[in-house]
C-alpha cells in the first residue's frame, strides 16, 4: 500500500511541474504564438546564382544552378560529382518562389510575453549564394530566435522543395544538353 502513495505522489509531482508549460487560454490563436519576423532588405533573393542544398552529410554538397536548373552532386571526399538537371516546371517553381519571397529573421521576445524558448539547434536547410555573399538559412539555436530564411511560410516551402529535388534525386537527368567550349590561345 505505501508503494501506491509514493507512486501516486510522484505522479501527481510530475503532472503539476509540467502545469506551467502551456500558454494561457487567453493567449491562444493571438499573435504572441507566432514568430515576429523583420524583413532583411539585403540581399536580394531575385539576385541569388545558386544554391547549396544542405544535408546532415557534410562530405556530400549539392548545388542548384538557379539559371541553368543544373544540380552538381560533389562528394567532398573522393572528389567525385555527378550531373544532374531539373525539370523546367521544378526550376520555375524555386525561381517563382525565389522572385517573390525577402529573406526575414525573426525578433527576439519581448519581456513580458508568456513565451519559454527551447535551446534545440535547428540545422540550415540551404546556402544562398550571389556573386560576392552567402546566407545559410533555416538555422537556429533555440526556439525564438531564429536565423534568417524566407518570409513566413516561404522558408517551409523552399525546404520542402530542396527536400523533394534531393529525394528524387534518380529521376532528374539531362537527356539533352548543349555543350559549348571556348577555346583561348
Amino acid at each position: 500500500m505505501n508503494k501506491w502513495i509514493s507512486l501516486s505522489i510522484g505522479g501527481l509531482f510530475v503532472l503539476l511541474s509540467f502545469q506551467n508549460c502551456s500558454q494561457s487560454g487567453s493567449s491562444l490563436g493571438s499573435d504572441t504564438n507566432t514568430p515576429r519576423q523583420s524583413k532583411i532588405e539585403d540581399p536580394d533573393l531575385k539576385q541569388a546564382n545558386n544554391i547549396d542544398i544542405l544535408t546532415l552529410d557534410d562530405s556530400i554538397k549539392i548545388n542548384l544552378d538557379l539559371s541553368s536548373g543544373r544540380l552538381t552532386q560533389m562528394n567532398l571526399t573522393t572528389g567525385q560529382f555527378v550531373v544532374k538537371c531539373l525539370s523546367s516546371s521544378m526550376v520555375g517553381t524555386i525561381n517563382d518562389l525565389m522572385n517573390a519571397s525577402s529573406l526575414c529573421e525573426s525578433k527576439p521576445p519581448v519581456a513580458g510575453d508568456d513565451i519559454a524558448c527551447a535551446q534545440v539547434y535547428g540545422y540550415p536547410y540551404a546556402q544562398l549564394n550571389w556573386s560576392d555573399k552567402s546566407q545559410k538559412v533555416g538555422e537556429y539555436a533555440d526556439s525564438c530566435n531564429r536565423g534568417p530564411d524566407l518570409c513566413g511560410q516561404d522558408g517551409n516551402i523552399l525546404r520542402g522543395l530542396l527536400r523533394d529535388v534531393v529525394a528524387r534525386w534518380d529521376e532528374w537527368s539531362c537527356d539533352f544538353e548543349e555543350v559549348s567550349i571556348n577555346i583561348q590561345d
